[in-house]
């Protein structure tokens, strides 16, 4: 309002005709602000920044978005392949057999059984591994006659030994990762896919009522 009685006053005995300035005056709050007309230059040149800025926040919140799903899909197959080995090695420590399998096919089926389709027994190389130890050799494995068909004769599991169940299953990165992390043989390239190994162990028990040994 004040604004308005200044230039009353400053116009008092002359001709106040149209304003010739190029911008208008506004009251907002009490206080004055010019308003000016934006070129059509400066419009495009507005436009063009707000699409860089657009690209720039675009690229993290991407790589934040695949490295979220990586993680989590990380963490999930490690916890579900952790869990089936550990059903294994239950498994294993009773001596229980399916049908004519061996031990070690028996508890590789179960193994598959929990392991919801990440790791299967009959996958070539070998995905699933079965492993006997003495209590006084645990560095050591106790071999068995043949990895094929099965042991023709009982080969470190016996009651006592120490049984290993383990799997591993590859992991393909979703997020388009780029460049070489780490150096020598611990280089990690962009294609190369991470190994997931999950272990568990168990002291195996007595042999079922009848049984005096059971064949691998």
């Amino acid at each position: 309002m004040w604004i308005s009685i200044l230039s009353l006053k400053a116009c008092h005995g002359k001709a106040c005709g149209a304003s010739t300035s190029r911008g208008a005056i506004g009251e907002e709050g009490g206080e004055s602000r010019a308003v000016w007309p934006v070129s059509p230059t400066r419009k495009r040149s507005t436009s063009g920044s707000t699409l860089v800025e657009g690209m720039l926040m675009l690229l993290p919140t991407l790589a934040l978005i695949f490295g979220f799903a990586d993680v989590s899909l990380m963490l999930f197959r490690w916890s579900t392949l952790q869990n089936a080995v550990r059903e294994g090695a239950r498994y294993a420590i009773t001596f229980q057999r399916s049908g004519a399998l061996g031990q070690d096919d028996s508890i590789k089926k179960i193994v598959e059984q929990y392991a919801m389709g990440f790791v299967k027994s009959s996958n070539t190389p070998a995905t699933i591994f079965v492993n006997y130890f003495s209590t006084s050799a645990l560095t050591t494995a106790i071999p068995c006659d043949t990895h094929v068909s099965g042991c023709t004769a009982v080969g470190g599991n016996v009651p006592g030994n120490l049984v290993e169940v383990s799997a591993s299953t590859p992991f393909s990165w979703l997020a388009p990762l780029s460049g070489t992390y780490g150096s020598g043989s611990d280089a990690v390239y962009s294609s190369t896919a991470l190994t997931i190994k999950t272990y568990s162990s168990d002291i195996l028990g007595g042999y079922p009522a009848g049984v005096s040994s059971v064949t691998r």
